[in-house]
């Protein structure tokens, strides 16, 4: 998301606009698309397995996500035992991990 910031930087109001779109705009036109098409089947019995299979590869890929984070953002021990505690606890209780 820097890149907005640097559009804005170099070219003003219609850098960042600019910047924008060219970030956000294909990956934006492939979601309203793939919507369009899951729309489209919702009443074939294939998507509610493939809604269940994507369940475990949606957790995987933010579980290591979260986990490529830690890894860069804690230095020391004990940031990674405040991070260990607080994932523990935010998996364990609803309290909010902020």
């Amino acid at each position: 998301m820097v890149v907005t910031l640097i559009g804005w930087h170099v070219a003003g109001w219609a850098g960042m606009l600019v910047t924008s779109l060219a970030k956000f705009g294909p990956s934006s036109l492939v979601t309203i698309l793939a919507l369009h098409a899951w729309e489209r089947f919702k009443d074939r019995p294939w998507r509610r397995y493939a809604q269940l299979g994507l369940v475990p590869v949606t957790a995987g890929i933010v579980a290591a996500s979260a986990a490529l984070i830690a890894e860069a953002s804690d230095p020391t021990a004990i940031a990674w035992a405040i991070t260990a505690f607080t994932a523990v606890l935010s998996m364990k209780t609803r309290i909010h991990p902020l």
